[in-house]
Protein backbone atom coordinates (compact mmCIF):
# COMPACT_ATOMS: atom_id res chain seq x y z
CA UNK A 1 0.00 0.00 0.00
CA UNK A 2 2.57 2.28 0.99
CA UNK A 3 4.03 1.90 -2.50
CA UNK A 4 1.53 1.59 -4.99
CA UNK A 5 0.23 4.39 -7.53
CA UNK A 6 -3.13 6.67 -6.81
CA UNK A 7 -5.16 4.35 -9.32
CA UNK A 8 -7.75 7.73 -8.70
CA UNK A 9 -5.19 9.70 -9.66
CA UNK A 10 -4.66 8.30 -12.96
CA UNK A 11 -8.28 7.48 -13.87
CA UNK A 12 -9.20 11.07 -13.14
CA UNK A 13 -6.65 13.04 -15.25
CA UNK A 14 -7.07 10.49 -17.95
CA UNK A 15 -10.77 11.91 -17.53
CA UNK A 16 -9.69 15.38 -17.41
CA UNK A 17 -7.82 15.15 -20.84
CA UNK A 18 -10.89 13.48 -22.43
CA UNK A 19 -12.86 16.45 -21.52
CA UNK A 20 -10.97 18.95 -22.81
CA UNK A 21 -9.41 17.08 -26.06
CA UNK A 22 -13.21 15.98 -26.98
CA UNK A 23 -14.61 20.07 -26.13
CA UNK A 24 -11.76 21.45 -28.09
CA UNK A 25 -12.92 18.87 -31.33
CA UNK A 26 -15.47 20.58 -31.78
CA UNK A 27 -13.99 24.52 -31.45
CA UNK A 28 -12.54 26.49 -34.37
CA UNK A 29 -8.67 25.74 -35.34
CA UNK A 30 -6.57 28.57 -34.21
CA UNK A 31 -3.67 29.74 -35.91
CA UNK A 32 -0.38 30.09 -34.35
CA UNK A 33 1.12 34.09 -34.43
CA UNK A 34 4.40 32.99 -34.01
CA UNK A 35 7.39 30.55 -33.83
CA UNK A 36 7.23 28.50 -30.79
CA UNK A 37 9.85 28.62 -28.63
CA UNK A 38 11.68 25.06 -27.92
CA UNK A 39 11.50 24.00 -24.18
CA UNK A 40 13.58 21.32 -22.90
CA UNK A 41 11.35 17.88 -21.22
CA UNK A 42 12.04 16.82 -17.62
CA UNK A 43 11.88 13.27 -16.95
CA UNK A 44 10.38 11.54 -13.83
CA UNK A 45 11.76 10.78 -10.80
CA UNK A 46 10.39 8.15 -8.64
CA UNK A 47 9.85 6.18 -5.95
CA UNK A 48 11.09 8.88 -3.33
CA UNK A 49 9.89 10.88 -0.55
CA UNK A 50 11.57 13.81 1.56
CA UNK A 51 11.47 14.89 4.61
CA UNK A 52 13.61 17.75 5.49
CA UNK A 53 13.88 16.77 9.83
CA UNK A 54 17.58 14.85 10.19
CA UNK A 55 17.00 11.81 13.11
CA UNK A 56 18.94 10.64 15.25
CA UNK A 57 21.04 7.03 14.03
CA UNK A 58 22.60 6.46 16.87
CA UNK A 59 22.02 3.17 18.40
CA UNK A 60 19.79 2.58 21.61
CA UNK A 61 21.30 1.96 25.23
CA UNK A 62 19.01 0.20 26.79
CA UNK A 63 19.57 -3.11 25.34
CA UNK A 64 20.07 -5.33 27.90
CA UNK A 65 22.59 -8.58 27.17
CA UNK A 66 19.85 -11.22 27.90
CA UNK A 67 17.53 -9.76 24.80
CA UNK A 68 17.75 -11.67 21.46
CA UNK A 69 18.95 -10.53 18.37
CA UNK A 70 16.12 -9.94 16.02
CA UNK A 71 15.53 -12.12 13.33
CA UNK A 72 15.01 -10.96 9.76
CA UNK A 73 13.46 -12.94 7.01
CA UNK A 74 14.00 -11.38 3.70
CA UNK A 75 10.46 -11.38 1.71
CA UNK A 76 11.37 -9.36 -1.62
CA UNK A 77 15.62 -8.89 -2.78
CA UNK A 78 14.80 -6.28 -5.63
CA UNK A 79 17.56 -5.64 -8.01
CA UNK A 80 18.94 -2.00 -8.42
CA UNK A 81 17.16 -0.72 -11.90
CA UNK A 82 19.56 0.96 -14.45
CA UNK A 83 20.36 4.24 -14.05
CA UNK A 84 17.78 6.35 -16.09
CA UNK A 85 19.28 8.28 -18.91
CA UNK A 86 17.77 12.05 -19.31
CA UNK A 87 16.61 12.64 -23.12
CA UNK A 88 16.06 16.63 -23.85
CA UNK A 89 13.16 16.40 -26.10
CA UNK A 90 11.52 19.85 -27.37
CA UNK A 91 7.94 20.74 -26.40
CA UNK A 92 6.28 23.88 -28.90
CA UNK A 93 5.54 26.57 -26.28
CA UNK A 94 1.68 28.20 -28.18
CA UNK A 95 1.46 31.73 -28.25
CA UNK A 96 -1.10 33.15 -25.82
CA UNK A 97 -3.95 34.04 -27.83
CA UNK A 98 -4.91 36.82 -25.31
CA UNK A 99 -2.81 38.90 -24.24
CA UNK A 100 -2.35 39.79 -20.41
CA UNK A 101 -0.38 42.93 -20.62
CA UNK A 102 -1.71 44.55 -16.56
CA UNK A 103 1.91 44.38 -14.67
CA UNK A 104 -0.58 42.83 -11.77
CA UNK A 105 -3.82 41.60 -13.25
CA UNK A 106 -6.85 41.06 -10.91
CA UNK A 107 -7.89 37.63 -10.38
CA UNK A 108 -11.08 37.94 -13.19
CA UNK A 109 -8.53 39.51 -15.54
CA UNK A 110 -6.26 36.10 -14.94
CA UNK A 111 -9.57 34.00 -15.58
CA UNK A 112 -9.92 35.92 -18.95
CA UNK A 113 -6.54 34.62 -19.60
CA UNK A 114 -7.02 31.41 -18.71
CA UNK A 115 -10.31 30.82 -20.39
CA UNK A 116 -8.56 32.34 -24.09
CA UNK A 117 -5.38 31.08 -23.77
CA UNK A 118 -3.98 27.40 -24.32
CA UNK A 119 -2.01 25.93 -21.27
CA UNK A 120 1.23 23.56 -21.18
CA UNK A 121 -0.12 20.72 -18.72
CA UNK A 122 2.33 18.23 -16.35
CA UNK A 123 0.38 15.75 -15.23
CA UNK A 124 2.36 13.39 -13.03
CA UNK A 125 1.02 9.84 -13.04
CA UNK A 126 1.73 10.17 -16.90
CA UNK A 127 4.59 11.64 -17.06
CA UNK A 128 6.21 14.69 -18.16
CA UNK A 129 3.68 15.19 -21.02
CA UNK A 130 3.53 19.42 -21.66
CA UNK A 131 0.34 19.54 -24.29
CA UNK A 132 -0.98 22.76 -24.85
CA UNK A 133 -4.52 22.52 -23.97
CA UNK A 134 -7.65 25.15 -23.89
CA UNK A 135 -8.71 26.00 -20.21
CA UNK A 136 -12.37 27.60 -21.35
CA UNK A 137 -13.86 25.01 -20.30
CA UNK A 138 -12.67 24.51 -17.01
CA UNK A 139 -12.92 28.02 -16.13
CA UNK A 140 -16.00 28.54 -17.65
CA UNK A 141 -17.26 26.43 -14.97
CA UNK A 142 -15.10 27.34 -11.73
CA UNK A 143 -13.91 30.99 -10.63
CA UNK A 144 -10.71 31.51 -9.06
CA UNK A 145 -11.18 31.47 -4.91
CA UNK A 146 -11.03 34.75 -2.69
CA UNK A 147 -8.00 32.23 -1.10
CA UNK A 148 -6.24 31.90 -4.49
CA UNK A 149 -2.71 32.86 -4.07
CA UNK A 150 -0.62 35.53 -5.96
CA UNK A 151 3.53 35.74 -6.10
CA UNK A 152 5.32 37.57 -7.89
CA UNK A 153 8.96 36.77 -8.66
CA UNK A 154 11.46 36.73 -10.93
CA UNK A 155 12.04 32.67 -11.86
CA UNK A 156 13.77 33.17 -14.73
CA UNK A 157 16.43 35.84 -14.17
CA UNK A 158 15.90 37.89 -16.78
CA UNK A 159 14.93 41.25 -13.74
CA UNK A 160 11.60 40.82 -14.68
CA UNK A 161 8.87 39.55 -12.27
CA UNK A 162 7.07 36.50 -13.40
CA UNK A 163 3.24 35.39 -12.23
CA UNK A 164 2.40 32.47 -9.91
CA UNK A 165 -0.76 31.68 -9.03
CA UNK A 166 -1.97 28.54 -6.90
CA UNK A 167 -5.25 27.65 -6.11
CA UNK A 168 -8.06 24.89 -6.06
CA UNK A 169 -10.81 23.54 -7.94
CA UNK A 170 -13.68 20.72 -6.64
CA UNK A 171 -13.91 18.60 -9.80
CA UNK A 172 -14.74 14.96 -8.65
CA UNK A 173 -11.95 14.90 -6.13
CA UNK A 174 -10.62 18.15 -4.98
CA UNK A 175 -8.21 19.64 -7.69
CA UNK A 176 -5.38 21.49 -7.11
CA UNK A 177 -3.03 23.80 -9.13
CA UNK A 178 0.03 26.08 -9.76
CA UNK A 179 0.09 28.48 -12.74
CA UNK A 180 3.75 29.79 -13.66
CA UNK A 181 3.35 32.49 -16.63
CA UNK A 182 6.60 34.33 -17.70
CA UNK A 183 6.55 38.42 -18.22
CA UNK A 184 8.60 39.30 -21.56
CA UNK A 185 8.50 42.91 -20.91
CA UNK A 186 5.00 42.98 -22.72
CA UNK A 187 2.76 40.53 -21.30
CA UNK A 188 2.12 37.20 -19.94
CA UNK A 189 3.32 34.09 -21.71
CA UNK A 190 1.56 31.05 -21.89
CA UNK A 191 1.16 29.07 -19.07
CA UNK A 192 2.70 26.39 -17.37
CA UNK A 193 0.25 24.56 -14.99
CA UNK A 194 0.66 21.63 -12.69
CA UNK A 195 -2.31 19.57 -11.23
CA UNK A 196 -2.93 17.40 -8.41
CA UNK A 197 -5.68 15.57 -6.44
CA UNK A 198 -6.91 14.60 -3.19
CA UNK A 199 -10.28 12.71 -1.86
CA UNK A 200 -10.17 14.40 1.52
CA UNK A 201 -8.81 18.22 2.88
CA UNK A 202 -6.04 18.89 0.64
CA UNK A 203 -3.91 21.34 0.96
CA UNK A 204 -1.05 23.13 -1.12
CA UNK A 205 1.92 25.70 -0.26
CA UNK A 206 4.56 27.36 -2.68
CA UNK A 207 7.55 28.41 -1.67
CA UNK A 208 10.68 29.39 -3.71
CA UNK A 209 14.05 27.69 -3.29
CA UNK A 210 17.51 27.85 -5.62
CA UNK A 211 17.99 24.53 -6.21
CA UNK A 212 20.12 25.07 -9.49
CA UNK A 213 22.68 27.10 -7.56
CA UNK A 214 22.44 29.85 -10.19
CA UNK A 215 21.10 32.58 -7.66
CA UNK A 216 17.25 32.53 -9.50
CA UNK A 217 14.93 30.55 -7.26
CA UNK A 218 12.85 27.68 -8.60
CA UNK A 219 9.24 27.30 -7.76
CA UNK A 220 8.25 24.92 -5.42
CA UNK A 221 5.20 23.69 -5.12
CA UNK A 222 3.49 21.03 -2.37
CA UNK A 223 0.50 19.61 -2.12
CA UNK A 224 -1.11 17.01 0.67
CA UNK A 225 -3.76 14.76 -0.28
CA UNK A 226 -6.08 12.21 1.94
CA UNK A 227 -7.61 9.44 0.69
CA UNK A 228 -8.56 6.23 2.29
CA UNK A 229 -11.99 3.73 3.12
CA UNK A 230 -13.25 1.54 5.98
CA UNK A 231 -10.87 1.17 8.81
CA UNK A 232 -8.54 2.59 6.07
CA UNK A 233 -6.45 6.79 6.21
CA UNK A 234 -3.69 7.92 3.86
CA UNK A 235 -1.95 10.89 3.07
CA UNK A 236 0.61 11.68 1.20
CA UNK A 237 2.86 14.62 0.37
CA UNK A 238 4.42 15.22 -2.99
CA UNK A 239 6.49 17.94 -4.18
CA UNK A 240 7.02 19.24 -7.78
CA UNK A 241 10.79 21.89 -8.47
CA UNK A 242 9.82 23.88 -11.24
CA UNK A 243 12.64 25.59 -13.36
CA UNK A 244 12.39 28.55 -16.13
CA UNK A 245 14.40 30.09 -18.31
CA UNK A 246 13.17 30.59 -21.96
CA UNK A 247 9.62 28.69 -20.20
CA UNK A 248 9.44 26.93 -17.19
CA UNK A 249 9.24 22.88 -16.53
CA UNK A 250 9.07 20.76 -14.13
CA UNK A 251 12.93 19.53 -13.40
CA UNK A 252 11.78 17.11 -10.23
CA UNK A 253 9.05 15.95 -8.53
CA UNK A 254 8.28 12.95 -6.00
CA UNK A 255 6.45 11.84 -2.65
CA UNK A 256 7.58 13.51 -0.04
CA UNK A 257 6.31 11.70 2.69
CA UNK A 258 3.74 8.99 3.47
CA UNK A 259 1.60 7.98 6.63
CA UNK A 260 -1.16 5.56 6.44
CA UNK A 261 -3.42 3.60 8.93
CA UNK A 262 -5.31 0.37 8.23
CA UNK A 263 -7.14 -0.86 11.27
CA UNK A 264 -4.87 0.92 13.72
CA UNK A 265 -1.64 -0.68 12.05
CA UNK A 266 1.05 2.28 11.37
CA UNK A 267 2.74 3.04 7.90
CA UNK A 268 5.24 5.33 7.00
CA UNK A 269 7.63 6.64 4.03
CA UNK A 270 10.28 9.35 4.84
CA UNK A 271 12.96 10.41 3.23
CA UNK A 272 16.28 12.95 4.39
CA UNK A 273 17.05 15.14 1.65
CA UNK A 274 20.84 16.76 0.89
CA UNK A 275 21.43 19.05 -1.40
CA UNK A 276 24.93 20.02 -2.47
CA UNK A 277 27.89 20.43 -5.33
CA UNK A 278 29.54 17.46 -6.55
CA UNK A 279 33.00 17.55 -7.57
CA UNK A 280 32.77 19.07 -11.26
CA UNK A 281 30.35 22.23 -9.42
CA UNK A 282 27.02 20.48 -10.10
CA UNK A 283 24.01 21.12 -7.72
CA UNK A 284 23.24 17.08 -6.92
CA UNK A 285 20.76 15.71 -4.34
CA UNK A 286 20.93 12.75 -2.52
CA UNK A 287 18.01 11.05 -0.82
CA UNK A 288 17.83 8.14 1.31
CA UNK A 289 14.09 6.65 2.01
CA UNK A 290 13.27 4.72 4.78
CA UNK A 291 9.70 3.03 4.18
CA UNK A 292 8.25 0.30 7.06
CA UNK A 293 4.92 -0.92 8.87
CA UNK A 294 5.38 -0.61 12.32
CA UNK A 295 4.23 -4.66 14.51
CA UNK A 296 0.56 -5.73 15.04
CA UNK A 297 -0.94 -8.29 16.18
CA UNK A 298 1.04 -10.95 13.98
CA UNK A 299 4.31 -10.58 16.13
CA UNK A 300 6.31 -9.07 12.88
CA UNK A 301 6.40 -5.80 11.50
CA UNK A 302 7.87 -5.28 7.28
CA UNK A 303 10.34 -3.12 6.59
CA UNK A 304 10.31 -2.04 2.79
CA UNK A 305 13.82 -1.62 0.29
CA UNK A 306 15.96 1.30 1.93
CA UNK A 307 17.66 3.19 -1.30
CA UNK A 308 20.37 5.91 -1.70
CA UNK A 309 19.41 7.91 -4.85
CA UNK A 310 21.38 10.44 -6.20
CA UNK A 311 20.53 13.05 -9.05
CA UNK A 312 22.53 15.80 -10.47
CA UNK A 313 21.53 18.96 -12.45
CA UNK A 314 22.30 18.63 -16.24
CA UNK A 315 20.96 22.05 -17.18
CA UNK A 316 17.51 20.57 -18.03
CA UNK A 317 16.36 18.36 -15.33
CA UNK A 318 17.37 16.42 -11.89
CA UNK A 319 19.03 13.55 -13.56
CA UNK A 320 18.92 10.25 -11.47
CA UNK A 321 22.75 8.96 -11.92
CA UNK A 322 22.91 6.60 -8.73
CA UNK A 323 20.86 4.45 -6.77
CA UNK A 324 21.81 1.85 -3.60
CA UNK A 325 19.91 -0.37 -2.29
CA UNK A 326 20.99 0.08 1.52
CA UNK A 327 18.76 -2.93 2.83
CA UNK A 328 15.95 -5.15 1.22
CA UNK A 329 12.10 -5.48 2.32
CA UNK A 330 11.96 -7.92 5.00
CA UNK A 331 9.46 -8.85 7.63
CA UNK A 332 11.17 -8.57 10.96
CA UNK A 333 10.04 -11.21 14.00
CA UNK A 334 10.00 -11.37 17.92
CA UNK A 335 12.65 -8.78 19.43
CA UNK A 336 11.41 -9.73 23.03
CA UNK A 337 12.45 -10.26 26.33
CA UNK A 338 9.93 -11.03 28.68
CA UNK A 339 11.23 -11.23 32.16
CA UNK A 340 14.52 -10.65 33.68
CA UNK A 341 16.26 -11.15 36.94
CA UNK A 342 18.10 -8.26 38.90
CA UNK A 343 21.48 -8.20 40.73
CA UNK A 344 19.48 -9.20 43.88
CA UNK A 345 17.62 -12.33 42.61
CA UNK A 346 13.97 -10.34 42.03
CA UNK A 347 12.60 -11.66 38.88
CA UNK A 348 9.88 -9.61 37.10
CA UNK A 349 7.76 -10.88 34.03
CA UNK A 350 5.24 -9.66 31.63
CA UNK A 351 2.16 -12.17 30.33
CA UNK A 352 -0.16 -11.25 28.07
CA UNK A 353 -3.23 -12.41 27.10
CA UNK A 354 -4.30 -11.56 23.31
CA UNK A 355 -7.55 -9.38 22.90
CA UNK A 356 -9.65 -9.14 19.98
CA UNK A 357 -12.82 -7.79 20.72
CA UNK A 358 -12.38 -4.43 18.60
CA UNK A 359 -12.02 -5.94 15.14
CA UNK A 360 -10.02 -2.73 14.03
CA UNK A 361 -7.78 -2.66 16.75
CA UNK A 362 -6.44 -6.25 18.25
CA UNK A 363 -4.34 -5.78 20.85
CA UNK A 364 -2.59 -7.63 23.68
CA UNK A 365 -3.22 -7.26 27.26
CA UNK A 366 0.13 -7.56 29.45
CA UNK A 367 0.69 -7.55 33.30
CA UNK A 368 4.13 -6.61 34.81
CA UNK A 369 4.63 -9.06 38.13
CA UNK A 370 7.43 -8.45 40.31
CA UNK A 371 7.64 -12.03 41.70
CA UNK A 372 4.44 -12.90 42.35
CA UNK A 373 2.68 -9.59 43.20
CA UNK A 374 0.88 -8.05 40.00
CA UNK A 375 2.64 -4.31 39.78
CA UNK A 376 0.88 -2.99 36.23
CA UNK A 377 -2.10 -4.87 35.57
CA UNK A 378 -3.96 -4.70 31.84
CA UNK A 379 -1.72 -2.38 29.79
CA UNK A 380 -1.48 -2.97 25.50
CA UNK A 381 1.46 -4.27 24.20
CA UNK A 382 2.76 -6.10 21.47
CA UNK A 383 4.35 -9.53 23.16
CA UNK A 384 6.87 -9.68 20.27
CA UNK A 385 8.24 -6.22 21.09
CA UNK A 386 8.53 -5.81 24.95
CA UNK A 387 11.21 -6.20 26.72
CA UNK A 388 11.92 -5.77 30.28
CA UNK A 389 15.67 -5.73 31.84
CA UNK A 390 17.14 -4.32 35.04
CA UNK A 391 19.37 -1.15 34.70
CA UNK A 392 20.53 1.97 36.49
CA UNK A 393 19.60 4.91 34.17
CA UNK A 394 19.70 7.31 37.53
CA UNK A 395 22.98 6.62 38.03
CA UNK A 396 22.55 6.20 41.99
CA UNK A 397 24.34 2.76 41.69
CA UNK A 398 21.49 1.16 42.69
CA UNK A 399 19.02 -1.19 39.70
CA UNK A 400 16.58 0.06 38.31
CA UNK A 401 13.23 -2.21 36.30
CA UNK A 402 12.75 -0.80 33.30
CA UNK A 403 9.86 -2.05 30.56
CA UNK A 404 9.69 -0.98 27.25
CA UNK A 405 6.74 -2.07 25.81
CA UNK A 406 5.43 -1.56 21.96
CA UNK A 407 2.18 -0.54 21.20
CA UNK A 408 0.13 -0.17 17.77
CA UNK A 409 2.14 3.16 16.59
CA UNK A 410 3.78 3.85 19.47
CA UNK A 411 6.43 2.73 22.55
CA UNK A 412 5.96 3.32 25.95
CA UNK A 413 9.19 3.22 28.76
CA UNK A 414 8.47 2.88 32.11
CA UNK A 415 10.67 2.73 34.78
CA UNK A 416 10.34 2.04 38.45
CA UNK A 417 13.03 2.21 41.57
CA UNK A 418 12.70 -0.40 44.79
CA UNK A 419 13.32 0.57 47.93
CA UNK A 420 13.26 -2.62 49.78
CA UNK A 421 9.43 -3.57 49.79
CA UNK A 422 8.45 0.12 48.12
CA UNK A 423 7.96 -0.08 44.62
CA UNK A 424 7.43 3.49 42.92
CA UNK A 425 7.67 4.25 39.25
CA UNK A 426 9.55 7.22 38.22
CA UNK A 427 9.50 7.25 34.38
CA UNK A 428 6.46 7.20 32.17
CA UNK A 429 7.24 8.56 28.46
CA UNK A 430 5.63 7.09 25.20
CA UNK A 431 6.83 7.98 21.82
CA UNK A 432 5.97 7.88 18.14
CA UNK A 433 7.51 4.97 15.94
CA UNK A 434 9.00 7.29 13.51
CA UNK A 435 11.99 4.79 12.03
CA UNK A 436 12.36 0.83 10.75
CA UNK A 437 14.74 -0.03 13.51
CA UNK A 438 11.15 0.25 15.37
CA UNK A 439 12.94 3.35 17.35
CA UNK A 440 9.79 5.35 19.13
CA UNK A 441 11.81 5.52 22.97
CA UNK A 442 14.67 4.70 24.11
CA UNK A 443 18.07 5.50 26.61
CA UNK A 444 20.84 7.40 25.54
CA UNK A 445 23.43 9.62 26.94
CA UNK A 446 22.61 12.63 24.71
CA UNK A 447 25.84 15.02 26.20
CA UNK A 448 28.42 12.29 27.15
CA UNK A 449 27.98 13.42 30.49
CA UNK A 450 27.62 9.71 32.19
CA UNK A 451 23.86 10.30 32.57
CA UNK A 452 21.15 8.73 30.49
CA UNK A 453 18.35 10.54 29.04
CA UNK A 454 15.38 9.27 27.63
CA UNK A 455 14.43 10.08 23.96
CA UNK A 456 11.26 9.86 22.20
CA UNK A 457 9.92 9.86 18.45
CA UNK A 458 7.52 12.43 17.86
CA UNK A 459 5.27 12.80 14.92
CA UNK A 460 3.44 12.66 13.02
CA UNK A 461 2.31 16.05 11.88
CA UNK A 462 3.15 19.40 12.09
CA UNK A 463 1.03 22.44 11.94
CA UNK A 464 1.88 25.73 9.94
CA UNK A 465 0.25 28.49 9.00
CA UNK A 466 1.47 29.32 4.87
CA UNK A 467 -1.07 27.91 3.04
CA UNK A 468 -4.74 27.05 3.02
CA UNK A 469 -6.77 23.87 3.39
CA UNK A 470 -9.91 22.70 1.75
CA UNK A 471 -12.35 20.97 4.26
CA UNK A 472 -14.85 19.60 2.01
CA UNK A 473 -14.65 19.19 -1.92
CA UNK A 474 -17.02 22.35 -3.10
CA UNK A 475 -17.11 25.05 -3.43
CA UNK A 476 -13.86 26.23 -2.43
CA UNK A 477 -11.68 26.51 0.36
CA UNK A 478 -13.26 27.02 4.24
CA UNK A 479 -9.99 29.15 5.45
CA UNK A 480 -6.62 29.69 5.52
CA UNK A 481 -5.28 26.40 6.70
CA UNK A 482 -2.36 24.61 8.83
CA UNK A 483 -0.12 23.24 6.19
CA UNK A 484 0.31 19.77 7.83
CA UNK A 485 3.80 18.16 7.12
CA UNK A 486 5.08 15.12 7.87
CA UNK A 487 7.76 16.23 10.41
CA UNK A 488 9.28 13.47 12.96
CA UNK A 489 11.81 14.36 15.44
CA UNK A 490 13.03 12.95 19.11
CA UNK A 491 12.02 15.22 22.19
CA UNK A 492 14.73 14.44 25.23
CA UNK A 493 13.78 13.80 28.94
CA UNK A 494 16.39 14.85 31.60
CA UNK A 495 17.16 13.39 34.79
CA UNK A 496 16.64 16.01 37.44
CA UNK A 497 16.85 13.77 40.37
CA UNK A 498 13.54 12.76 40.64
CA UNK A 499 12.11 12.16 37.77
CA UNK A 500 12.48 12.68 33.98
CA UNK A 501 11.32 16.37 32.52
CA UNK A 502 10.78 17.04 29.42
CA UNK A 503 13.72 19.63 28.03
CA UNK A 504 10.35 21.50 26.75
CA UNK A 505 9.19 21.47 30.27
CA UNK A 506 12.51 22.75 31.69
Amino acid sequence: MMRQKLVATTTFLLFFIGVFVSCQSDAPEVEPTATAVSTQQAQVATETAVTSTPLSTSPPTNTPTTEPTATATATLTPTIPPTATATATSTAVPTPTFSLTQREPTLAQIEEFLMQTPGLFFFPNDGVQLEPLALKEYFTEHDLTEYAEIFYEDVNGDGERDLILADMFPFFWSNGFIIVSLWDGNQYNTPLIVTDLAKYQPGLRVTFEDWTNDAIPEVIFDFRSDTGGTGFIETTWRRYVINCQVSCNVIWWAETGQFSEFNSTIGITTTQIERKMNEFGDPTITIFNDSFYAPDRADSYRVFTSTWKTYTWNGSLFEQIDEQILTPEQDVTFNSVLSAIGEEGISATITTEFDDSDMFRPIYNCTLRLENSILIDNFECQRGFTNIFWQDITSDGQEELVVLVTGLGTQQLLAFKLDGPEVSQFANVTGDIIRSDLFGVRLEDVDGDGQLEILAGRGYLTEETDCKIYENIYPGPTKLCWWNELNLWEEVYRWDGQQFVSESEE
